[in-house]
Order: C-alpha cells, then sequence, then structure tokens
C-alpha cells in the first residue's frame, strides 16, 4: 500500500496539479454540459468540455494563488488543525485526478436528458447512449493535451528568463519583468493584428489553392446566358471553384419547361470571381457588362447575389427564385476571397462590405442609366449570412433600401448588422427581440418562418424587406457583449427551438454561443443557421407573390426538391 502511495506521490509531484485548479476544471465541465442553442455531437461537445477545463483549470490555479500570497498570511491556526489539513490535503492531491474522471462520467450522464430535449425541439435525431459516455474522454483527452501544451509554454518562458538573466547579467527579478515583456509584446502583436494577419494570409494561400480546383466534369458552359461560356468576358478558369459551380449549375429552359409545364426562359447568371480582375470596381463592372450583354434588361427580375466566404451563393435559393420566375431573372454575384465563411467573419468583414456595396451600387447605376425605351427589370437582393452584411454596407438604412430596390431577402444576419441592430433596437414595444416588428410590419419584416406569409393580407407597403432569422441561430445572437450583459433574448420567454433551461451567467454564456457558432449548422433544417427551408416562402415573400399559399407552397417544394435532385444528378 505504501509503494503504491508513495508511487502515486511522486507521479503527483511532477505534474504538480493544483486540487484548486481540478475542482473548478470540474464545474467548468458541468457548465460546459448545460443547455445552449444547439445540440453538438459527441466528438465535438468533448472537445467544449475539454477546453473549459482547461479555462477552468487556469481560473483555479489563479484563485489558489491570490489565496496563498494575499489571504493564508493573515490566517494563524493551531499546529494541531495544520497537522489533519495537510493530511486531508495530500488524500485530496492523490483522488482528485480519479475523482475527476468519475465526476465527468457522471455528469455527462446527467446531462444526457439536457441534451436528449436540446435535439427534441430542434427536431434533430437523439443521439445513442453510447456517443453520449464518449464525451468524458474526448474532454479528458484535450484537457491534458492543452494543459501540456500550457506546460510546454510556461517552460519556455522560464527558460527564457534563465537565458536572459544570463545573456545579460541580469538579476532573477529583471529577467522575469523582461519575459512579462515579451509576452506583452507578443500580446499587443495579436491586439493590432500582426499574429492574426500572418495567420489569415496563412490560411488565404491555402484556401486560394482549393478554389482553382475543379469539378467533376467540370467544363464551360454552353449557354450564352452564364458567365464563362463562349462570348463571356469572364474566363470560366477564373470563376472560382463557387463560381464555377454557380454558373454550372441549375436547370436549363428546357428542364424548368418540363417542371413547370409551361414555357420558360433561359436563366441568367452573371458572376465573376477573384482572378477575374484585381479589384471590386473592376469585378462589378465585368458583372454589368454581363448584364449588357445578355440583354437582362429584358428580363422581369434581376438578383443581386452578395457572396459568402469563398464566393458560394446558395444553390437553393437561387433555383428557387428561376423556378418561381419561370427562368425569367437574371443573378448576379462576385466573389471577394478565398476563405470560407467562419474565417471570413473574422477577417473579411470590410472586405464583404466593400464588394457588396461595390456589386450593388454598380448594378443600381446600371438598371438607372437604362434607356427610356429599355423595359426597367425589378431589382432585388438576396443575402445569407454573411452575404447580409455585405449586402447592408451598399444602403444607409431602411429609407435607402425602400427607395433602391424592389425587395430584400436575407437569411441568418450576424449581429454586428448596422442596419439590422438599429431596426432590432428601436422595434415596437412589447415585440421579442428574437421576433420583432418594426412599425406595425409596414416597412420591414422579421420573421422565424416566412410561411406565416401565406395568404397574409396584413398591409406590408411595397418593396418588401424581409429578415428571416431563427431564435437558435448563433450567427444571429452572438456578440461581444454576452461577455457581462444579459442579452434580451435571454430576458425573454424562449423563442421557437430555444431550450428554457438557458440561461444567462456572464463569461459562460460568451463561451456557450462561441461555442454553438462552430456548430451553426447542427440541429435541422429550420434551426440554427441551415435556412433553406424557408427560401420558397422568403422569395415569395420579398417578391409580393400573388395568389401564394399552402397549395403552391407544397407545388413549388414538390419542383424545387426535383430540380435540386437534378442538379445533384448532373
Amino acid at each position: 500500500m505504501n509503494t503504491v502511495i508513495s508511487t502515486l506521490q511522486v507521479w503527483w509531484d511532477r505534474w504538480r496539479l493544483s486540487v484548486t485548479g481540478l475542482v473548478v476544471a470540474a464545474l467548468a465541465a458541468w457548465v460546459s454540459l448545460m443547455p445552449s442553442l444547439l445540440p453538438r455531437a459527441w466528438n465535438y461537445q468533448g472537445l467544449v468540455t475539454g477546453v473549459s477545463m482547461l479555462v477552468g483549470y487556469g481560473f483555479g490555479v489563479a484563485l489558489r494563488a491570490l489565496w496563498r500570497r494575499v489571504v493564508a498570511p493573515r490566517i494563524s491556526l493551531h499546529p494541531d488543525v495544520l497537522a489533519v489539513g495537510d493530511r486531508l490535503l495530500t488524500f485530496a492531491r492523490l483522488s482528485a485526478p480519479y475523482l475527476l474522471v468519475v465526476y465527468l462520467i457522471t455528469a455527462t450522464a446527467t446531462a444526457i436528458r439536457w441534451q436528449d430535449q436540446v435535439s427534441d425541439l430542434v427536431e434533430s435525431p437523439r443521439p445513442p447512449w453510447a456517443d453520449y459516455m464518449k464525451i468524458p474522454w474526448v474532454a479528458l483527452g484535450t484537457f491534458v493535451a492543452l494543459l501540456v501544451a500550457a506546460r510546454v509554454i510556461r517552460a519556455g518562458y522560464r527558460w527564457l528568463v534563465r537565458v536572459v538573466g544570463h545573456r545579460f547579467g541580469m538579476g532573477e527579478y529583471t529577467a522575469r519583468l523582461a519575459g512579462v515583456m515579451v509576452v506583452a509584446m507578443l500580446a499587443l502583436g495579436i491586439v493590432q493584428g500582426v499574429v492574426p494577419r500572418l495567420f489569415f494570409e496563412g490560411a488565404n494561400r491555402i484556401f486560394s489553392s482549393q478554389n482553382d480546383e475543379d469539378l467533376p466534369n467540370s467544363r464551360p458552359p454552353a449557354a450564352p446566358e452564364r458567365s464563362g461560356s463562349p462570348g463571356s468576358f469572364v474566363q470560366f478558369a477564373d470563376l472560382g471553384l463557387q463560381g464555377r459551380r454557380f454558373v454550372s449549375g441549375g436547370l436549363d429552359a428546357e428542364r424548368l419547361s418540363e417542371l413547370l409545364g409551361e414555357d420558360a426562359s433561359e436563366p441568367i447568371r452573371a458572376y465573376a470571381g477573384l482572378e477575374s480582375a484585381p479589384s471590386h470596381d473592376e469585378r462589378s463592372a465585368l458583372v454589368v457588362a454581363e448584364l449588357e450583354r445578355t440583354r437582362a434588361w429584358e428580363r422581369e427580375t434581376v438578383v443581386i447575389a452578395p457572396t459568402t466566404g469563398t464566393g458560394w451563393i446558395n444553390p437553393n435559393a437561387a433555383q428557387a427564385i428561376e423556378l418561381l420566375s419561370g427562368g425569367d431573372v437574371a443573378i448576379v454575384g462576385t466573389q471577394y476571397s478565398y476563405l470560407p465563411s467562419w474565417i471570413s467573419f473574422l477577417a473579411d468583414r470590410e472586405k464583404a462590405e466593400a464588394a457588396g456595396r461595390s456589386l450593388i451600387e454598380a448594378v443600381v447605376e446600371w438598371r438607372d442609366s437604362l434607356p427610356p425605351e429599355r423595359p426597367r427589370p425589378k431589382l432585388y437582393v438576396y443575402g445569407e449570412s454573411l452575404g447580409t452584411q455585405a449586402g447592408e454596407a451598399a444602403f444607409s438604412g431602411i429609407r435607402d433600401i425602400r427607395a433602391t430596390v424592389d425587395g430584400v431577402l436575407w437569411l441568418g444576419p450576424p449581429n454586428s448588422n448596422h442596419i439590422w441592430h438599429s431596426l432590432v433596437e428601436r422595434r415596437d414595444p412589447g415585440t421579442p427581440v428574437t421576433e420583432p416588428v418594426y412599425a406595425d410590419g409596414l416597412l420591414v419584416r422579421f420573421s422565424e418562418n416566412p410561411a406565416e406569409f401565406r395568404d397574409d393580407d396584413t398591409p406590408w407597403i411595397p418593396p418588401h424587406v424581409l429578415y428571416v432569422q431563427h431564435a437558435t441561430d448563433p450567427v444571429v445572437w452572438w456578440t461581444p457583449d454576452l461577455l457581462f450583459n444579459r442579452p434580451a433574448w435571454l430576458a425573454e420567454p424562449p423563442g421557437k427551438g430555444r431550450h428554457p433551461g438557458m440561461v444567462y451567467m456572464p463569461v459562460v454564456t460568451l463561451f456557450q454561443v462561441t461555442a454553438d457558432l462552430g456548430n451553426a449548422i447542427g440541429g435541422s433544417q429550420g434551426y440554427g443557421h441551415l435556412y433553406d427551408r424557408q427560401i420558397l416562402d422568403g422569395w415569395a415573400a420579398a417578391t409580393g407573390r400573388a395568389g401564394w399559399d399552402d397549395d403552391e407552397f407544397e407545388r413549388f417544394a414538390r419542383l424545387h426538391a426535383i430540380a435540386m435532385e437534378q442538379q445533384d444528378r448532373g
């Protein structure tokens, strides 16, 4: 027995784990398992819990250091009490890691009920019990790996202090101060963007190679109504991966006619990639030239679609408006980045806004400059996620939007959108932030599910501006203000799909919603950051389509499903 205890003592002394740190780490693990906006797969939840444990451990170590340096010296105890305390502390040191493992397994088993409830609320299948029980082991592995990495960094800092002290003949205090200055300079570099810039430049190089990848059976479109076709002002190879996918996708006039049972037009898809021209304005000018080349002024509708991240335009949204319009539509977009949306959200928001502003202003100017003898197409703006922020950048406010275009459909707007935020802040009294009402819904509307506008005869003055947002979408509700401020959406009754057990806790809620950002497309359609189910109703509402009811929706939903299946088959 003594040998076992001695072995454990040697192991513990080598690692020098803090009991206080482990206790707080255990509490942090429990908090990470509490209800949030969306269900998490076992592997992702394990990572989130492991990171939570490391943060909790660090906080516990800081508390312990504060106690020993500030509080403990002021307390005097009888030697017998100290002796008992030492024995209890020794037992706690030896048993804490094993108790932590048992606690993690027990906490996960207890939290299964919460996670199942969250899955049910967003209509997502419940994971099997066996998957849940993998969470503690992923969490422990993540925690240990991060703790080792942190200790390597600490060892490097101590080595730096020794080297600096020896090399320059500094005392220990001065050498430590020099080490702190180096760390402070590194932190300053992070804050001022030096380190992030290096990361984003590296990411840009990595994802730029993906931009050059070819699609299966990739070839330039033959129809002159598509960018990259023979006679187009842009080369198919320069459109980027997402641009090539966009101009190659969708049904042609023949297949649209077969589906609709009536003659359809050949849809126009105009696009310019990063390689098509060096600047936003030049790419926008290319798109306008494509509109002229394809005689887009003859179309009933032109849709401006500022893209997200890598230049992606949701194929479901593009196909939906082409079906609803019988192909009598031109859709335009430009690429502004190689980076996927989650990196673009961090690094390229200003670039996204500049690209969206340039594109919308160029197309609006083209429409306004059409000769009187030419027809004037209706102009709509569509955007999803970061694309909504790019679209908003072209306007000063709701009055400017209504004076410029004929309708707007924006899905899943980030919380940092200026116009969205302004409208939500000035919502009508008594309306919830998750489904706000502004000016009695006369000028702009917000909806969890635009199916509510079928057969709707309440006053809505054209042009229709529609935001679709889910109560469970972390992209919509994430903001740094969550750090210390309770948001209105957590002070109100829970919106559709949100667990009533999700409550505000300073710092913790910011961490929870940040973790949900990495899992924004968890759950099922109609929840989180998944909006495909709302696109048909959204387009019908934004365009003011007459006679849109349940029967019309069912008909076009069936046609849309067939069209997307045909696209997938090529």
